[in-house]
């Protein structure tokens, strides 16, 4: 069942709204009344406009509407980190069974995308396997989704792995033209965006695919403008390398690489460091294979 009329009627109040200012060129005061006491549906582009006129941003309504309901919140940036514990690997396992036991009792789409995003979780780490149907329900979830809303952005972020690389291509695409323009566009959101932006371009650095890396690289310069994005920045630029490189700039490139690695260094993460030069040396190696 859906609670977010409950949760903006909870909201709306709480800030001394009036149905009236809340619904004002969005939609009439008495559909805004109807969604509240759960009797109307609303599209996302109308309820992320009636947010904005309570003053409330996407993440923080999921988030509230969530706790209320006594949810589970499913997606924290934690989610895309390339490392795993035991303490993780635990957490995953007991969403999964929450979710698929929330799923048969309930047969709400929701519960099943956040089973098979957790079972996704562990299979990187071979522990859980999804099927090729499981794949293919995911992709055909996310490219036929009108908006994509933080929640999906999260989802794709965390599952971007499963996805052969033109899959992967196409579903960033989708994400640019369908979730740009309708998350609250803060510098997290922009670093999530770039995360996905930035992770595809490298997938198509490493399948020689140079019409479709030239075109992430330009996206991921259209959202990086500000001093905040130093790693995005210098993964960026490695990136570029790699590019010059498919294009047969050999000495353009390793300058490129090479300034990217030291920097890498000078930020003292030992770690980033030698996962550039890891992702460097599998570059060079399937470059050999083209």
């Amino acid at each position: 069942m859906n609670t977010y009329g409950d949760t903006f009627k909870y909201l709306r109040e709480a800030k001394g709204i009036s149905l009236t200012e809340a619904s004002k060129n969005i939609v009439s005061k008495s559909f805004l009344s109807r969604f509240e006491r759960g009797q109307s549906n609303i599209v996302f582009d109308k309820l992320y406009s009636l947010l904005l006129n309570i003053n409330v941003s996407v993440e923080e309504f999921v988030y509230l509407d969530n706790q209320m309901n006594q949810r589970y919140q499913p997606f924290h940036y934690d989610d895309t980190k390339d490392y795993v514990d035991e303490e993780s690997i635990a957490s995953s396992m007991k969403l999964r069974d929450y979710y698929y036991q929330q799923w048969q009792t309930n047969h709400e789409q929701y519960y099943y995308v956040n089973f098979l995003k957790e079972k996704a979780t562990l299979e990187k780490h071979q522990l859980s396997e999804l099927t090729l149907v499981e794949k293919n329900f995911l992709y055909d979830y996310l490219f036929t989704k009108e908006t994509w809303t933080h929640y999906e952005i999260r989802l794709y972020m965390s599952i971007i792995s499963l996805f052969e690389p033109l899959q992967s291509y196409y579903l960033t695409e989708q994400m640019i033209k369908k979730g740009s323009d309708t998350v609250d566009v803060n510098w997290n959101h922009q670093a999530d965006l770039l995360y996905v932006i930035l992770t595809t371009a490298l997938t198509m650095a490493n399948t020689n695919h140079v019409i479709e890396l030239s075109k992430m690289i330009t996206e991921a310069h259209t959202l990086i403008h500000n001093e905040q994005y130093l790693y995005e920045k210098t993964q960026l630029h490695f990136i570029e390398g790699l590019l010059l490189y498919l294009q047969k700039n050999y000495e353009s490139a390793q300058k490129k690489i090479q300034e990217s690695l030291y920097i890498f260094e000078i930020l003292n993460s030992k770690h980033l460091a030698k996962l550039y030069q890891k992702r460097w040396q599998h570059f060079l190696d399937n470059y050999n294979h083209f």
